[in-house]
């Protein structure tokens, strides 16, 4: 994984500055989560994502926007009865490559790399949690997919969908991948 990790730094490093000159924005995303894990039955958490990105464009249908996000994610299910909600919290590094086929609309993919921030299992926010962060893995690997639209140059609607490539638990024969689609609004702040 470090090797990984590795390797796609120093090419996204290089991507960035091999494109010094084209044009940058910065900028603050958020929105809704719409998330479950795959190996679990039940209703759908629906959470919030929010962070920063930096927005590189490279020619006129190409651009690059690394991000970095806090994720509500995790999963609703049933436990002797009564409805549980498993709430994961994740500090994601989506590495999105955007194509424009036109100049209001683009396309999205690209590789996503989280950190478990925190696991918690509980009824309500009323009711005592339990800390579940043992029976999760410290990483996960996903592949992200969406699109957007561009109201004006400062304001962008998108959707997203992550696909998660990794196990999340640890100690189940269960594969449990995060599957997690978002809605949110992105605002570029300044162009460079």
């Amino acid at each position: 994984m470090k090797k990984v990790t590795t390797v796609l730094s120093v090419a996204v490093m290089s991507l960035v500055f091999s494109t010094a000159s084209a044009q940058q924005a910065v900028g603050i995303k958020g929105g809704v989560n719409i998330a479950n894990l795959s190996g679990f039955e039940g209703r759908s958490r629906i959470s919030a994502h929010g962070g920063v990105f930096l927005h590189h464009t490279i020619n006129k249908n190409w651009c690059f926007q690394p991000e970095l996000l806090y994720s509500g994610e995790g999963q609703r299910y049933m436990s002797n009865g009564v409805e549980r909600t498993l709430a994961l919290s994740y500090l994601q590094l989506p590495l999105m490559i955007q194509y424009y086929p036109a100049p209001q609309i683009y396309l999205e993919a690209g590789p996503q790399f989280g950190l478990l921030l925190s696991a918690r299992d509980k009824v309500d926010d009323e009711s005592p949690h339990i800390n579940a962060k043992d029976d999760f893995t410290a990483a996960q690997v996903a592949i992200g997919l969406g699109l957007g639209f561009k109201a004006t140059e400062q304001l962008v609607l998108y959707g997203r969908y992550n696909f998660g490539l990794t196990d999340v638990t640890r100690f189940d024969n269960i594969v449990d991948h995060s599957q997690v689609g978002q809605l949110g609004i992105a605002i570029r702040l300044k162009h460079h």
